[in-house]
């Protein structure tokens, strides 16, 4: 952690030049205790992004909670990237609640509440941390139009997004 901050220049995979994706270049974060933050175009071809050193103070999102459990499972994670996350990262088999205000709303439809329960655990985790993680009074509308959509697709049996799970899987 000698820098402050870094700068990484990404392709557009349209060009053809050798790049990194999105989710390879959080992970790496991750590994090492950075986070990803702000995006400029750099050209018509690609973009830099800001990493910068994580603090013990930022948020972990639901998603890079699993993120970082699948990188443990795999032997990549460092002390460095572990350090000021600690005490957020627990365990998949931690027990987990669904917010009350979230749970009446999946119930009062038995079909979405049926379809939600037969998705994998992981997916369900992530959509509710998805929601959850949104706080605050002035931003409750943000949150409900997140959790419309989860009703709308699990009303119809379909997940959307990706879930991280061992290895390369993903659901």
């Amino acid at each position: 952690k000698t820098k402050s901050e870094i700068w990484l220049r990404r392709f557009r995979k349209a060009t053809g030049k050798p790049c990194i994706s999105y989710d390879d270049m959080v992970e790496e974060c991750l590994c090492f205790g950075w986070i990803d933050g702000v995006v400029k175009k750099y050209c018509d071809e690609s973009s830099v992004q800001r990493i910068t050193p994580r603090s013990k103070k930022t948020f972990l999102s639901e998603l890079n909670r699993q993120r970082v459990w699948k990188l443990q499972k795999l032997g990549l994670m460092t002390a460095a990237g572990l350090e000021p996350i600690a005490d957020q990262v627990g365990s998949p088999d931690d027990p987990w609640e669904i917010p009350e205000w979230i749970e009446a709303q999946l119930k009062a439809d038995p079909v979405v509440w049926e379809n939600f329960n037969a998705f994998h655990y992981f997916y369900r985790r992530l959509k509710i941390g998805w929601i959850a993680e949104i706080r605050g009074d002035s931003r409750r509308a943000e949150a409900q139009k997140r959790l419309d959509y989860l009703i709308k697709m699990t009303r119809q049996g379909k997940m959307y997004g990706t879930v991280p799970l061992a290895g390369d899987e993903t659901l």
